[in-house]
């Protein structure tokens, strides 16, 4: 067993103050509250992004895409990508007046896709950093040996992940697909983690040159990461033997587009991938038209991914809302956490390291459609809290100036995005123990065995239990 590590380094580096955004927040924890109060109107609450001039085209049948895209071609427009299953392509290049002849075609209906801030910008992060000793990786399953820093990784001992990893095959044999800002692969936690076959942008109209590489350039991606599979240098991970998969569909302001996101999905599927992890969101009127086109065709893509036995997973959004209320008085839903086929999950969070299982304020809740589950998302910043209340994980090089490129620092933050990869991560822990089994079975084991938290309609199911649910027999 190696040594213990020392905080070598700790540089507290304020980078602002964080506006509550929709999937990663440094917003303060209170106990559960299931009467939160609603907006005075959807505009106070709902950054519902910007159009952009790429548009969402569904061909009825196959047989007419081969007409759509010569249109598209004598239109003066595009065809960026294709989803080929499902007759969907993107398209980009066209005037006003050229979008509104191709929406004329018989047989085609299209959607302009919007860019929406789904995460926040890292300068609006309060950014921790800490430097870990050296070390070597963990032996095996086990990852005991990573608890360099103990007090912070409370969330593997409240969902008892840490209970889970010499008992279960720690995911092996399971590819995890993070949709995110992309990851840093050479960090000392995720070294030979990434599956470099499996990890590049899907950014269709890049805005920044880092849009045209998967390493991470914000931070969010490669802290997911490494919460759900790591080398347990100076971290433990839920599932230290899963592979990940990395497709980065956040700029490195963290704006991307449902179309990106859309794809991503699609992509991830095709790719062999056992669980997709989604901590990201934004906010769309089910009312307006154009947004319901985009919500069928996400749809469409997410239940092609759960057809080939992917579990999705997304965080439930961070407006603090309870989402059942919202949709009823507003007609807005978080995505694409509210999606069917979606496994929906809310944040917990101690203060001062007491109460562990209090839903934090940022947290999005409501059980008939707001969320699944909670999971720790860590709490912190709140009047009498301590740093430990906070997740701890890995922060890439290439972010916030260079103050991670040692490849040993590690951040500290909270959200719902990083109560997500716990979930995801704990799906590949339960199906490496049983072998591929159906997915509607998956997601029972996950939610049958979480501990059983009061309201339902505020916790969902309840908490995640990693080591009840990988006891699960798959039968």
């Amino acid at each position: 067993m190696k040594r213990h590590a020392m905080f070598t380094a700790q540089r507290l580096a304020a980078i602002g103050a964080l506006a509550a955004m929709a999937a990663c927040s440094t917003d303060r924890t209170t106990a559960p509250n299931a009467t939160r109060l609603l907006p005075s109107t959807p505009s106070a609450a709902f950054d519902v992004g910007i159009e952009t001039g790429m548009y969402v085209v569904k061909n009825g049948s196959a047989g007419g895409v081969s007409a759509t895209r010569t249109s598209v071609a004598a239109l003066g427009g595009r065809v960026v990508r294709e989803i080929k299953p499902l007759n969907v392509m993107y398209v980009d290049g066209l005037s006003d007046a050229a979008a509104g002849q191709l929406a004329a075609t018989a047989g085609v209906t299209m959607y302009r896709d919007r860019l929406v801030q789904m995460i926040p910008t890292p300068s609006s992060f309060n950014a921790q950093f800490v430097s870990e000793a050296g070390g070597a990786k963990a032996q095996g399953t086990d990852q005991s040996s990573a608890f360099f820093f103990n007090t912070y990784q409370w969330s593997l001992k409240v969902t008892r992940a840490n209970l889970a990893w010499t008992p279960s095959n720690g995911g092996v044999g399971e590819t995890v697909c993070v949709l995110d800002t992309g990851v840093d692969p050479g960090h000392n936690d995720l070294a030979g983690r990434v599956n470099p076959t499996k990890a590049l942008s899907v950014i269709a109209v890049p805005r920044f040159a880092s849009d045209l590489t998967v390493l991470d350039y914000h931070f969010h991606g490669t802290f997911v990461s490494a919460q759900i599979t790591s080398n347990g240098v100076g971290t433990a991970s839920v599932a230290p033997n899963a592979t990940l998969c990395a497709l980065k569909v956040l700029s490195q302001d963290g704006g991307g587009t449902f179309g990106d996101v859309m794809f991503g999905i699609y992509y991830a599927a095709t790719l062999g991938a056992d669980v997709i992890n989604m901590s990201l969101g934004g906010y769309a009127d089910i009312n307006d038209p154009n947004n319901a086109g985009l919500l069928y065709v996400l749809q469409e893509v997410i239940d092609f991914a759960r057809n080939r036995g992917v579990l999705v997973v997304a965080a439930s959004g961070n407006g603090g809302f309870n989402m059942d209320d919202i949709k009823a008085a507003f007609g807005f839903i978080h995505l694409p956490s509210m999606m069917k086929n979606v496994m929906s999950v809310g944040a917990t969070g101690p203060l001062a390291q007491a109460n562990f299982d209090a839903l934090t304020s940022y947290s999005n809740f409501g059980g008939l459609g707001g969320l699944d589950l909670v999971a720790p998302g860590g709490a912190g910043g709140q009047a009498g809290g301590v740093l430990a209340d906070y997740i701890i994980s890995a922060c890439s090089r290439y972010a916030f100036g260079g103050a991670c490129a040692a490849g040993n620092v590690y951040l500290f933050g909270n959200g719902t995005s990083f109560a997500s990869p716990i979930v995801a991560g704990a799906g590949a822990v339960v199906e490496s123990n049983v072998g591929t089994m159906p997915i509607g079975k998956l997601e029972t084991c996950i939610l049958s065995t979480a501990k059983g938290l009061y309201p339902g309609h505020v916790f969902g199911k309840g908490r995640l239990d990693v080591r009840s649910a990988s006891l699960c027999s798959g039968k």
